[in-house]
């Protein structure tokens, strides 16, 4: 009786660590790096002090929503990194640049952007 008790508890014990090293593996599918996107368009659509500002890319798709979308929302939580962040997507707009991002998941279709980094090629 004692025993089908230990073998009970070591097959929970072996699930709930299958979970705890799964789990973390989920955080990290989400968040990943987007390179040699060329930016086609910056809006922002939203009046608010911590709105995003949205880029369409012209050669980047990602399946947030469940389709083929080229819409990337880059929020920030200071107006100064905000503003910095903007510059660089309307620099590498203007000047035919590439951005690099650092994303964190989907919010409907759109892939959010939590790095942007700019390259001259």
């Amino acid at each position: 009786m004692m025993m089908k008790n230990i073998g009970a508890n070591f097959h929970k014990i072996k699930i709930i660590v299958f979970l705890l090293l799964i789990l973390p593996m989920q955080v990290i599918a989400a968040t990943y790096n987007v390179t040699g996107l060329k930016v086609g368009s910056i809006s922002q659509d939203e009046d608010d002090e911590e709105s995003p500002f949205e880029i369409r890319a012209i050669n980047k798709q990602h399946k947030c929503g469940g389709k083929p979308s080229n819409l990337f929302k880059v929020y920030s939580e200071y107006s100064d990194v905000s503003n910095r962040r903007y510059d660089m997507a309307m620099n590498a707009m203007i000047g035919n640049y590439s951005l690099s991002l650092g994303t964190h998941g989907c919010k409907g279709n759109a892939l959010i952007v939590n790095e942007i980094r700019i390259h001259h090629k």
